[in-house]
């Protein structure tokens, strides 16, 4: 399922009251936070009630609830930062990691216990038989979890050009590298599937997809 509801009536609460919707708004160095924000002291646009939050050189971290800047609910997130694909799921609490998380890396599964943001204990639980490898932006996904509700597949609609410009949205490569689309994540291809591979290519131009 969806690490949240954004409709959820949770989020009619007083406490999230003056929270509003942003997208891809500066939240730490090399980062971006697209979900509800309100306006405090740390910033015009800081994280308050579910949202994700995603670095520019390949890490997203999606919670169900943010306080203030600061994750503080149930969640997920993933990485492909330095070629290694990683994913989790688990609580945070201010900010830190608490109570038991799966680790998903290396095509087993770990599990993990945190005390306020230390790692207590790590065990190897069972192989990995749920996620497989986004062809497009190269992060773990789960293919039955794979809906239009929540879309975190980002991409660019075009290649850079020779000044490492995208052409879809002008950004300069060294500031969004990761896309100015999203859109649900894109399944392996078997290999000898050419009528899969022609599909997963269209997909990967997000041609005639959701964006």
């Amino acid at each position: 399922h969806q690490p949240y509801e954004r409709f959820d009536s949770f989020y009619e609460g007083e406490e999230f009251a003056d929270a509003k919707f942003a997208e891809l708004v500066p939240w730490g160095k090399d980062q971006t936070f697209s979900g509800l924000t309100h306006g405090t002291p740390k910033g015009a646009h800081t994280p308050h009630g579910w949202g994700v939050l995603e670095h520019h050189e390949g890490f997203l971290q999606a919670c169900a609830v943010w306080r203030d800047g600061l994750a503080d609910g149930p969640g997920m997130w993933a990485s492909i930062v330095d070629g290694k694909e990683q994913c989790g799921y688990g609580t945070w609490m201010q900010g830190k990691r608490h109570g038991f998380f799966a680790l998903v890396k290396e095509g087993g599964v770990y599990l993990e216990d945190y005390d306020n943001g230390e790692l207590k204990k790590r065990i190897k639980w069972r192989r990995d038989k749920l996620h497989v490898t986004c062809a497009r932006c190269g992060l773990l996904f789960v293919p039955s979890a794979n809906t239009s509700e929540e879309k975190f597949c980002r991409f660019h609609l075009s290649k850079p050009d020779y000044d490492a410009r995208y052409a879809c949205c002008g950004a300069l490569h060294a500031v969004n590298p990761r896309g100015c689309a999203t859109s649900t994540h894109v399944e392996p291809v078997a290999e000898g599937d050419s009528t899969m591979a022609a599909l997963a290519a269209m997909a990967a131009l997000d041609l005639g997809g959701d964006s």
